[in-house]
């Protein structure tokens, strides 16, 4: 890649928990949007279907600012889903999604994570253009269930048997790559890490490809996370400063795809 870029998306989904039904963060999802407008950065919102069914207005007055793409209809975890239940997920969400944009979704992310090479044949089968589900690098003294092994740190066209190595799979993948030593700039380690830390990552690398992710709950103060959503604001706001002034381009998942699919041919 010529230029550093950062994605910059938001998993917009039920409060944080499997069995969670509750959409505060939703509610005030605007919160996050406010930050982001500040600094006028693009964003991709990969929204649940049961979301976008609930609150259809309100992320259809988003549609003309920010690239609104899949995360699958219920949040149900793909390695609990055989394809048929894969395929009806992915159905149902498109006729929801068609129903309200008059158009077909052009990205994807699935819950959690969880990918693999079936599911990214069912997304191609569905005209999905890109997937951003791959986590292709993580901290050695963490374990998360969506990180599998390793793999390319910037977009690329995926092999059909192996889809953490390049290949020649007509969907894009764009991986959720993080800093150094594959520190996520995201959610939980944007509002817990102090930001000094992250500058220092930043001097040490400057990665050509980083993306940041978070969740629309993000923002949601609980019990257990008292000041939360207060640090999650000001090191966002910082994070979002810092790569400004180190010359990265935002750019949505849609414009990554155009930008790679024009050098493909």
């Amino acid at each position: 890649m010529e230029n550093k870029v950062c994605f910059l998306s938001i998993d917009v989904e039920h409060d944080y928990g499997e069995k969670n039904k509750e959409f505060q963060g939703i509610e005030r999802l605007k919160e996050i949007l406010g930050v982001l407008q500040k600094h006028e950065v693009p964003a991709t919102l990969f929204i649940t279907g049961k979301a976008l069914e609930q609150y259809s207005s309100t992320i259809k007055e988003l549609e003309n600012n920010y690239e609104i793409a899949s995360h699958s209809y219920s949040h149900v975890f793909w390695n609990k889903l055989n394809t048929s239940e894969r395929r009806e997920e992915l159905e149902k969400f498109i006729n929801v999604y068609q129903d309200i944009f008059k158009k077909l979704p052009r990205g994807f992310r699935a819950p959690s994570h969880i990918i693999d090479e079936d599911g990214l044949r069912l997304l191609e089968e569905k005209g999905f253009l890109y997937d951003s589900s791959i986590v292709p690098h993580y901290p050695p003294f963490k374990d998360y269930r969506g990180y599998k092994k390793k793999g390319p740190l910037v977009p690329y066209y995926p092999n059909i048997k192996d889809i953490r190595k390049k290949g020649e799979m007509k969907i894009l993948e764009i991986p959720v790559a993080g800093q150094i030593f594959g520190i996520p700039i995201a959610g939980v380690w944007l509002a817990k890490i102090p930001f000094f830390v992250l500058k220092s990552l930043f001097k040490i690398k400057k990665p050509n490809f980083i993306t940041i992710n978070m969740h629309s709950w993000d923002i949601l103060d609980t019990p257990f996370r008292k000041s939360y959503a207060a640090n999650f604001f000001k090191n966002l706001d910082q994070i979002l400063n810092l790569l400004k002034k180190q010359n990265y381009k935002f750019l949505s998942g849609e414009e990554i795809y155009e930008l790679f699919s024009k050098n493909r041919k």
